[in-house]
């Protein structure tokens, strides 16, 4: 008798979700994170050193894992998603790369969420970042994920839950020492001149130099100008007590303030120009909302000042501060 089960089943169990259905936002949301942490397995399985470099999948992962949605089901009163391979692959039995990244994409889901020091096969950090984005809906109404590959005769099942996300957190966030946390619009990146650095910018309070390491920067880079939660260990002032510096154990993206501290957000319209060319002076006024002078008058009395105003004894005074006498 042929298996009519769909090869993966995503069942969502919460307040938010009812038979056969579950909001759009919800679903775009964690499909986005979910292909990020089975590409980025593939990643790991293939050898890359850090799956979340920047720049496009390699395009043979995106193939042997693409997955379409074939239904949507009430599961009394979840909603079950079916998906089936998106384009099967020639391969030799036995020997189904994509299927083999998928299976070991579960099977880490599995493992990063118990106590242990170790990451399982086919995760680092870039798969830790990406199940911790995916395991924002648990905030969303969602209080359950589970998984079912039936790949074989055995279905293989996971399940995503609350407390494992708190435990993937903890493990990309570290040992607790001296750990802060900040909430912020992230500006002012270096990625070379200095180092990695970049600031973040409280709704109130003066911004904190954030330190990062090099496998952080396109994770940093993906969530410039957004409002961020920063995790990280922090140095303080010790007359003070005021943080002077963070260096970044976890960079979380809060979509929900998005619209806080938009003020410090970049004006202007950027100026159509690569780095080596040179703009006209009218295209950087327009990027700078630089507009004309409307009144001359403004001018009066700003330069060059009073005859006796002291101006040219104060210079003089300075040249001669230093000379010996």
């Amino acid at each position: 008798m042929k298996n009519t089960e769909p090869l993966l089943k995503i069942r969502f169990e919460g307040d938010a979700v009812g038979p056969a259905r579950i909001p759009v936002a919800h679903l775009l949301k964690f499909l986005t994170h979910l292909t990020k942490a089975v590409q980025r397995t593939g990643r790991v399985l293939s050898g890359d050193i850090d799956s979340i470099h920047r720049g496009p999948q390699p395009q043979n992962i995106k193939t042997q894992v693409s997955l379409d949605l074939v239904s949507l089901a009430q599961g009394s009163p979840a909603a079950v998603l079916g998906f089936e391979r998106g384009k099967i692959q020639e391969s030799l039995p036995g020997m189904d790369r994509g299927l083999e990244i998928i299976e070991k994409t579960l099977e880490a889901l599995v493992s990063i969420q118990e106590p242990a020091d170790t990451l399982p096969q086919g995760c680092d950090a870039g798969v830790l970042m990406a199940w911790r984005d995916a395991g924002i809906l648990f905030s969303k109404g969602i209080n359950r994920i589970e998984f079912t590959l039936s790949h074989r005769e055995t279905p293989l099942k996971a399940a995503f839950t609350p407390a494992g996300f708190t435990r993937i957190q903890e493990r990309i966030q570290g040992p607790q020492t001296n750990i802060r946390t900040l909430e912020g619009r992230l500006l002012m990146a270096d990625f070379k001149e200095h180092g990695t650095r970049c600031r973040i910018h409280p709704a109130v309070g003066e911004p904190v130099l954030c330190l990062f390491d090099n496998e952080q920067k396109d994770e940093v880079l993906e969530d410039m100008l957004d409002y961020v939660r920063i995790v990280g260990e922090a140095k303080e002032d010790p007359v003070t007590g005021k943080v002077t510096s963070i260096k970044i154990h976890d960079i979380e993206r809060l979509e929900e303030r998005e619209n806080e501290a938009a003020e410090l957000l970049p004006q202007g319209t950027p100026v159509e120009y690569s780095f080596w060319e040179s703009p006209t002076l009218e295209a950087l006024a327009e990027a700078q909302q630089v507009t004309p002078m409307t009144n001359v008058r403004a001018l009066f009395g700003t330069w060059p000042g009073e005859l006796d105003d002291g101006f040219e004894d104060a210079i003089d005074a300075l040249r001669h501060s230093g000379a010996p006498v």
